[in-house]
């Protein structure tokens, strides 16, 4: 789906206009129309779907806020445009309430302008439509489990007790608490036996002890290393050994498997060395699919509530992460009269790097300075992707002292890198400059300090590039 891209109407009473726009899109490839006045564009939108529409705010018959409002009707998920150079606060305020996505001022500077937006809004569009596809694959396994449910409940008190169990473990989505309460679980319907859970890392190569429970005197250590011995030694074969599930009568074991993957083991131990009854064998059985489904469902979750806060190429969080976590942090100290410093950065010469390199060295670049950032700062502070090179970290109890001090030890670091072709950069190395700033020394609302920052960014710029300010 990488490779897809948005039909795209014209609207302007303008042909020399709507001729430029059109001949730029269609050169790199876009589906795109056009229509002089707003009962065109109108008929076009009868006839086809659109993804994005350019229009301008006037034109002749309805002015282009009545076009909205008539667009909207037709479809919601159309993104509309605003092109025109007849502008105002009220209506643009009202144009954007009344759901436009954004608005460029005619005449435009640069027309490839129209290209960088449509690019912005094809990211919103995929990042929508994978949204929607991780929620409803959750909702999906979430209608199986359900099914599963029913079933179980039919059966004895035991079953009953199970599907208590299976409720108030997947009520919560936390990967660590759904370990815990597995082995919980499983404990008390077992009739409260040791329990454990091992989970592969993230090599899959091993099985790591993850979760416990009524051990006793056993020591944890030596179960962490010994318990997955006795596991291959079942059978010649480790996941063949996990699907036999039993050993002599001291330990069962139970594969826990899903939908989707093979994610670990969950055991109970008989210190007291008698056979497992038919019953526990039945209750390991099932409990272990339902372990599987809440790993599962916690790792959706996770997904779905990572992919709208961090941004996909460095894994940093985004911009309104950002934006949402930095008005919280300025209350904060506010409230508790702490300082609030910000770090705002960007690439010296990014745009020659991309220009000689590629978008894709590029990329390497900058997932490369967001790992040298992070491990440079503290857990509490939050290292955030503003757009495209530039970078902002918030910093909690932070003069701006302290701030200068961290962004010149990251500047020095940074410069320090053997970046691919960094040596062909005018300073002979991948360099980044910093701007500084201070709640409450240089303000107290967020957009201020912000700008603040972003002001002293700029005068690093002027004192001639990789320098903090």
């Amino acid at each position: 789906m990488s490779d897809w891209k948005p039909s795209i109407l014209v609207v302007d009473d303008e042909k020399t206009f709507r001729s430029a726009v059109l001949d730029l899109l269609q050169d790199v490839g876009f589906v795109c129309a056009d229509a002089d006045s707003d009962e065109a564009a109108l008929d076009c939108l009868a006839k086809q779907h659109y993804n994005i529409v350019f229009t301008d705010l006037r034109m002749p018959g309805i002015d282009g806020l009545a076009l909205l409002r008539e667009i909207k009707k037709i479809d919601e998920s159309i993104i509309v445009v605003f092109i025109t150079s007849h502008t105002s606060i009220d209506s643009t305020i009202e144009a954007l309430r009344l759901g436009a996505y954004d608005y460029l001022i005619k005449p435009l500077e640069d027309i490839e302008l129209i290209l960088a937006m449509i690019h912005r809004i094809t990211d919103k569009i995929l990042l929508e439509a994978e949204k929607k596809s991780l929620l409803k694959n959750l909702q999906e396994k979430n209608r199986d489990l359900d099914e599963s449910r029913q079933k179980i409940i039919q059966y004895s008190v035991d079953i009953s007790a199970l599907y208590t169990a299976e409720k108030e473990m997947l009520s919560g989505l936390d990967l660590e608490e759904v370990y815990q309460r597995s082995v919980a679980h499983i404990s008390r319907l077992v009739g409260f036996k040791p329990a454990l859970l091992w989970v592969f890392d993230k090599s899959r190569t091993k099985l790591v002890l993850k979760s416990h429970c009524r051990l006793g005197d056993l020591d944890e250590k030596s179960l962490s290393l010994e318990f997955p011995q006795v596991i291959s030694r079942v059978s010649g074969d480790l996941k063949q050994a996990l699907i036999s599930k039993v050993t002599q009568g001291t330990a069962l074991f139970h594969p826990v498997q899903g939908h989707q993957s093979f994610y670990g083991v969950l055991s109970i131990l008989n210190l007291k060395r008698r056979p497992f009854s038919r019953r526990q064998k039945e209750m390991m059985t099932r409990f272990s699919f339902s372990v599987a489904v809440a790993i599962e469902n916690a790792q959706l979750y996770h997904e779905v509530k990572t992919l709208g806060t961090r941004d996909a190429l460095t894994g940093l969080f985004n911009r309104r992460h950002f934006e949402d976590i930095f008005k919280s942090e300025l209350l904060r100290g506010a409230r508790h009269h702490h300082p609030v410093s910000l770090i705002f950065f960007d690439v010296d010469y990014f745009k020659k790097y991309n220009d000689a390199h590629g978008h894709l060295m590029g990329d390497v670049v900058l997932r490369k300075l967001a790992e040298l950032v992070q491990s440079r700062v503290r857990d509490t502070d939050i290292v955030c992707r503003y757009s495209g090179e530039e970078f902002i970290i918030v910093l909690p109890y932070t003069t701006k002292l302290d701030a200068k001090q961290l962004a010149e030890d990251i500047r020095q670091s940074v410069a320090a890198y053997k970046f691919p072709y960094g040596e062909q950069q005018p300073d002979g190395a991948v360099t980044i400059s910093f701007g500084i700033s201070e709640s409450p020394l240089d303000g107290i609302g967020s957009e201020i300090v912000v700008k603040s920052a972003d002001d002293a960014l700029y005068r690093a710029k002027e004192m001639g590039r990789n320098c903090v300010c």
